[in-house]
């Protein structure tokens, strides 16, 4: 899963200038330097910090989900290449999964970025979804019987 830097930044400069903010005004709202910001609306800045993405996210009155919308192409192939699954399918579970990722980053905001509180929501997540797949896999096995 790969963010777009590029993407975001388009998306972060077309939403201020659509609410008619300056850079330099802007950059002062964010507590940034302007080079920081027109770095972050290039592209060119890839370590956002989350508390930063939440402020852009407010002040443009954009919600984070719409604003990161995630780029996952890993995930868009997978589905793709499964014939279980068309199109709309795929861009709904796409959605799902930006969701998903956006809930966690939120409730990791909300831990203040607590390494040790992270693993173990991250690791609850991945436990909860294997079971997942061991219950649909063991559905699948029953109903062949």
């Amino acid at each position: 899963m790969a963010v777009s830097y590029k993407e975001l930044g388009m998306k972060i400069r077309n939403s201020r200038k659509e609410n008619d903010i300056t850079t330099k005004s802007f950059a002062q709202l964010l507590n940034i330097s302007v080079g920081q910001l027109s770095n972050i609306e290039n592209g060119n800045y890839d370590v956002f910090k989350l508390e930063l993405l939440y402020k852009i996210s407010d002040l443009l009155d954009i919600p984070l989900e719409g604003l990161l919308e995630l780029n996952i192409n890993n995930l868009e192939n997978f589905l793709d290449n499964s014939n279980k699954n068309s199109k709309s399918q795929s861009n709904y579970i796409t959605k799902l999964a930006n969701t998903l990722v956006i809930s966690f980053l939120a409730t990791i905001y909300d831990y203040n970025y607590d390494k040790d509180k992270a693993e173990v929501i991250c690791n609850h997540l991945i436990k909860e979804l294997k079971f997942i797949k061991k219950i649909n896999t063991n559905t699948k096995d029953v109903s062949t019987l």
